[in-house]
């Protein structure tokens, strides 16, 4: 079954203009199970050659009837 759910993720990531790194944070809808935003994202950061990533993490927030998408922009494709 393919759900639409809110992904809050952090980013650490290195770059080799900054020695004390970076954190990103991203909110943002996509689909589980596959995360196919989540996954490009990480593969965006990566493809970079002055950038490493560290670690991240993400959770995954249900949207219900109750689940505000106030601050969102949604399109459909």
């Amino acid at each position: 079954m393919i759900d639409a759910v809110i992904i809050e993720a952090e980013f650490q990531i290195e770059s080799k203009y900054n020695p004390y790194g970076h954190f990103v944070a991203l909110r943002f809808i996509d689909v589980v199970p596959s995360k196919p935003k989540l996954w490009q994202t990480i593969e965006d950061i990566t493809k970079h050659q002055d950038v490493e990533l560290i670690d991240y993490n993400y959770k995954e927030i249900k949207i219900t009837s109750k689940t505000s998408l106030k601050h969102f922009d949604v399109t459909i494709n």
